[in-house]
């Protein structure tokens, strides 16, 4: 029957049509045939990345770290400094009660300034009685002159003897080396007269002052302190290990803690020579600086004072004893 066999060539017609019902894969599926490998792909490059990103971070650390540590090394630092100044304390030369008090404490005074005064009256009255005896001793020396000049042509005629001529020498003699006593005296008592007036060896400022007018004051013990602020110097305690990288003469710079953003130039006047060792008994007392070799329960390496003297100080920031930082800029050129 024709019907009965059919030929492929007879289907050709009808198989473009057949291919349009056939079932069609999505680009979805496509996608999701590939995402695990471009998953895998983009993980492994993220890892990749963060290794090469720590690896610059560690090397930058590193690199910082040994810069850090160079400069450092050359230019030593310590924030265990303090500044200082010269001090010297007031004590009068003449005993007696303070008659006025001039100062104040803390008070700025300049040098010459009168800062107290002693009453003067018992000075004054010694000084008086050394110039009454000194007219007395002039008056009886004029006498032994005229005595003298009135036996001496008395004795070549035999008016007179040799013997009262050397006693009226002798006299003369004696009562001229008392007047030389005498004028001595009266220049110590003038001296001590003007003792009753302390005035202020230089231009500073009066500290501990805890006295006032009527008390009474003994020689040689200070009744305050004047802080000599012409000139201040930072005592900087370094480790023994970076005393080498300084010598007197190096350039320094000094920060106080005050005033964290102001730069003072400073250059080293000397290196301490000797601390005193721990547990030593036999050195006098005062005699060499003592430094603490621990800080906070933790025994680190001696340290050495450095005293930096400050070449542009400002008056109104610096103070005895302000916590400062040190920094030594390295040894000074040849």
């Amino acid at each position: 029957m024709p019907h009965d066999h059919l030929h492929v060539r007879d289907l050709d017609p009808v198989l473009p049509e057949l291919n349009s019902y056939a079932p069609q894969t999505p680009d979805s599926d496509l996608v999701k045939s590939t995402s695990p490998v471009t998953q895998r792909d983009d993980t492994d490059r993220d890892k990749f990345v963060r290794k090469i990103v720590r690896l610059i971070v560690v090397a930058s650390a590193l690199v910082i770290t040994l810069y850090v540590w160079g400069i450092i090394e050359r230019h030593p630092r310590t924030d265990d400094a303090a500044a200082r100044a010269n001090v010297v304390g007031i004590a009068p030369r003449v005993s007696g009660q303070i008659l006025t008090l001039n100062v104040q404490d803390n008070q700025a005074v300049k040098e010459g300034d009168v800062l107290f005064e002693i009453d003067p009256e018992d000075y004054r009255l010694v000084l008086e009685k050394a110039k009454a005896d000194l007219a007395t001793i002039d008056q009886q020396l004029a006498q032994a002159h005229s005595t003298l000049q009135r036996l001496e042509p008395l004795l070549p005629n035999g008016f007179t003897t040799a013997e009262n001529v050397d006693e009226a020498r002798t006299k003369e003699t004696t009562l001229q080396a008392q007047r030389e006593g005498a004028l001595a005296t009266i220049n110590l008592d003038g001296l001590h007269l003007s003792y009753c007036k302390v005035i202020a060896p230089f231009s500073g400022r009066v500290i501990n002052l805890n006295i006032s007018a009527g008390a009474h004051v003994s020689v040689g013990v200070p009744v305050f302190s004047l802080l000599d602020t012409s000139k201040w110097y930072v005592i900087a305690n370094f480790r023994e290990a970076e005393v080498r990288h300084m010598a007197p003469g190096s350039n320094a710079t000094v920060y106080l803690s005050s005033a964290p953003n102001q730069r003072f130039r400073g250059r080293v006047q000397g290196i301490g020579w000797a601390v005193k060792p721990e547990g030593e008994i036999d050195l006098p007392f005062g005699g060499v600086p003592y430094v603490k070799r621990e800080l906070n329960w933790v025994r680190v390496a001696q340290r050495f004072p450095v005293r930096i003297e400050v070449e542009n100080p400002d008056q109104n920031l610096f103070r005895m004893g302000a916590s400062a930082v040190a920094i030594i800029d390295g040894p000074p050129g040849k």
